[in-house]
């Protein structure tokens, strides 16, 4: 009995590929990020539209449950003023008034997703998938300063100005938890439209740097590739 129950969870895998369909995915769209880096009240708003593509590989293990591989890229912008500066003992003022600060992300996940559409086991045309699952940031950009300063003559008969500009890189990685959307329409026997929509919710920690979360939209194609 042992050796059949062994057989058979050895086979498992196998019976599961030979029934399931493996496909790619290539989309691109755009991403909000929320959050994160150069926080105060004199920050702008982090640019509001940002570009996004990705691509995935999926296999389907029946029409109603599939995992996902998933890559995607992005990036935030944003921008600091400062109009109040910290008094000096000699009588000056000093801080840093502009700051830009870039940052690109690279993302790879591990994606699970139940099609709404086809609890009933049914293939059709068009399918409406939800999930969730892991995923990691590797961030990687730099953000340049410029300071200005003043100290004035002993005999406070003037003073003299300085201006500094420093760039500094920085990398991290961060976990992520997607929360995934996607409506898919099969146009070709072997080709099917795809809109996603989705969040990840970024476990920032200590990071200061990184964002709390991105929001994000985008339009592609599946291609199947075997079945």
């Amino acid at each position: 009995m042992k050796k059949i129950i062994l057989a058979l969870l050895l086979s498992l895998p196998t019976v599961l590929w030979a029934q399931g369909s493996l496909s790619i995915r290539l989309d691109g769209g755009a991403s909000w990020i929320q959050g994160g880096g150069i926080e105060g009240t004199s920050a702008k708003a982090i640019t509001a539209t940002q570009p996004q593509v990705g691509a995935g590989l999926s296999f389907n293990f029946n029409p109603t449950y599939r995992l996902g591989l998933d890559y995607f890229y992005t990036r935030m912008l944003r921008e600091q003023t400062n109009a109040s500066l910290l008094p000096q003992p000699d009588g000056g003022v000093k801080g840093d008034v502009y700051r830009d600060f870039k940052t690109n992300f690279h993302g790879v996940g591990l994606t699970g997703e139940l099609n709404l559409l086809g609890l009933r086991g049914e293939e059709k045309p068009l399918s409406l998938y939800v999930g969730t699952g892991v995923a990691c940031l590797f961030a990687g950009g730099n953000s340049y300063t410029i300071g200005v300063s003043n100290t004035f003559k002993p005999d406070k008969t003037g003073n003299t100005v300085h201006v500094t500009g420093r760039n500094e890189s920085h990398r991290y990685v961060v976990p992520c938890i997607p929360a995934t959307l996607s409506l898919e329409y099969v146009i070709l026997p072997q080709v099917a439209l795809r809109l996603s929509g989705g969040y990840r919710f970024v476990l920032a920690g200590k990071q200061e740097l990184s964002p709390k979360g991105q929001a994000y939209a985008t339009v592609g194609l599946c291609f199947q590739l075997m079945n």
